[in-house]
């Protein structure tokens, strides 16, 4: 991915593989970018990227849910219909 090689070509001598690092290196990033910002790195990702990406926040996203569900807290998706 062009945006990720940009990254790490500008960072790579300033950050450690640290995750504490990159997290604040990724959010930081996140915070200004707009909706078309995020669609169009988005839109630069082969089958393969998007797939990685879409299944990763899928499950994280099952697990937080899992997790509220099984310690009694309802979330606001709980409220809504499914429908499909």
């Amino acid at each position: 991915m062009k945006f990720i090689d940009e990254l790490f070509e500008y960072y790579k001598n300033k950050l450690t593989a640290d995750d504490e690092d990159i997290d604040l290196l990724v959010a930081s990033l996140l915070q200004d970018f707009s909706r078309e910002d995020m669609l169009l790195i988005l839109a630069e990702l082969n089958k393969e990227e998007l797939y990685h990406i879409t299944g990763n926040y899928l499950v994280t996203e099952l697990r937080k849910k899992m997790i509220n569900t099984q310690n009694g807290e309802e979330t606001l998706s709980d409220k809504s219909t499914f429908l499909h």
